[in-house]
């Protein structure tokens, strides 16, 4: 019974070691925990340097738009850090954007450069989907936008 309870213990025990120094760090499991990019909000802003979108703490009044086979202008993305500043993307090799389109059938999301923090909005067909704004490290994300509402029209 003790050697069991012991077994136990000691199985815990690793599983517990490894998480701890493995998640969100290099291949070196005793490297140092790495620093993560923090935001709490999204903004958007046209190519002309205007403001379009906003979204703090998942919370948002605005609307991108689209057009059903245009391609839009240019996004270029900024955060907002816990101070309610608005902060440029990190500049981080192993940091990345990731964007999730929810209907993929009305809405195509267009990027110069794969990664980088700047999109294009396509509009495959007339509705309303939404999309989220990820930063990533690795294969999970550090931050999520919240749900950005898209309307697309003809």
């Amino acid at each position: 019974m003790f050697s069991i309870l012991k077994k136990n213990m000691t199985i815990l025990f690793i599983i517990s070691f490894i998480v701890t120094f493995t998640a969100c760090s290099s291949d070196d499991p005793v490297a140092p925990h790495e620093e993560h990019f923090e935001a709490i909000g999204t903004v958007i802003y046209d190519g002309t340097g205007a403001e379009i979108f906003r979204i703090l703490r998942g919370v948002t009044n605005d609307t991108l738009l689209a057009k059903v086979g245009v391609l839009s202008d240019h996004f270029d993305v900024k955060f907002i850090n816990e101070d309610e500043q608005v902060v440029n993307p990190p500049d981080d090799d192993d940091l990345s954007m990731g964007i999730d389109i929810t209907n993929p059938n009305l809405l195509e999301i267009e990027q110069d450069e794969p990664g980088e923090f700047e999109f294009h909005l396509m509009g495959l067909a007339e509705g309303l989907t939404t999309i989220e704004i990820k930063i990533l490290h690795g294969n999970h994300a550090d931050y999520r936008s919240g749900l950005i509402p898209v309307k697309i029209t003809n």
